[in-house]
C-alpha cells in the first residue's frame, strides 16, 4: 500500500445545541458497537468512505486502531435501514464537546433521505451526553454533497484551512 499525502481545503463546522425532534422511522435503527470487532470495522470503513479516498483508518496499526476504537470515550454507531447495513458514525467523545469523527452512508443509499435519520442518530446520542457542541472537519475530497449536507442539517464553518490528506494510491 503506498501512501500519498495531497493537500485540500478543509473546513471546520460546528452546531451548538442541534435539534432532536426528526420524527423517526421504524424501517431505521442505530446501534452502538462496542466492542468493536476490527475486521467488521475495516469492512465498513471500505464500504462507505472508499469513494472518498478515507484512508486514516486503514493506514493505523492494527493494535493501535483495536486500542483507539476500543476507547469508552470512542463511541462507534452502525446504521440500518430495513435490517441492512446503510451506513455508520464515529464520535470521539473525551472532552466536553463531542467531534464527529466520522459520518457516511453506503453508496447504495446515498441521496434516499438517510443521511438526515443518521445526523438525528448523531444529535441525539450528542444529547445523551449533555453535549453542548458538536464539531467536525471535511474536506473537497470528501463527498460534493458533503459540505452542504451539514450546512443544511445546522452546523456553521467556523474555520477553514489547508491541510494534508493521507490517500492511498490506488
Amino acid at each position: 500500500m503506498k501512501i500519498i499525502y495531497k493537500p485540500a481545503k478543509v473546513w471546520y463546522l460546528e452546531i451548538k445545541n442541534p435539534n432532536t425532534k426528526l420524527k423517526p422511522s421504524p424501517d431505521f435503527k442505530v446501534e452502538k458497537q462496542f466492542p468493536v470487532d476490527l475486521a467488521n470495522y475495516r469492512d465498513v470503513y471500505r464500504e462507505v468512505g472508499e469513494p472518498w479516498d478515507w484512508a486514516n483508518r486503514l493506514t493505523m496499526d492494527e493494535n493501535d486502531l483495536r486500542t483507539h476504537l476500543n476507547d469508552s470515550k470512542n463511541e462507534i454507531y452502525y446504521a440500518y435501514y430495513q435490517d441492512e447495513f446503510c451506513g455508520y458514525f464515529e464520535l470521539d467523545c473525551h472532552k466536553q464537546d463531542i467531534e464527529l469523527v466520522y459520518f457516511g452512508l453506503s453508496p447504495k443509499f446515498i441521496g434516499k433521505g438517510l443521511g438526515k435519520l443518521l445526523m438525528q442518530a448523531v444529535f441525539q446520542e450528542a444529547a445523551s451526553h449533555n453535549c453542548p457542541r458538536i464539531w467536525l472537519h471535511t474536506c473537497e475530497f470528501d463527498s460534493p454533497q458533503a459540505l452542504k449536507f451539514y450546512l443544511n442539517s445546522g452546523f456553521r464553518i467556523y474555520d477553514e484551512k489547508i491541510e494534508d490528506q493521507t490517500i492511498i494510491e490506488k
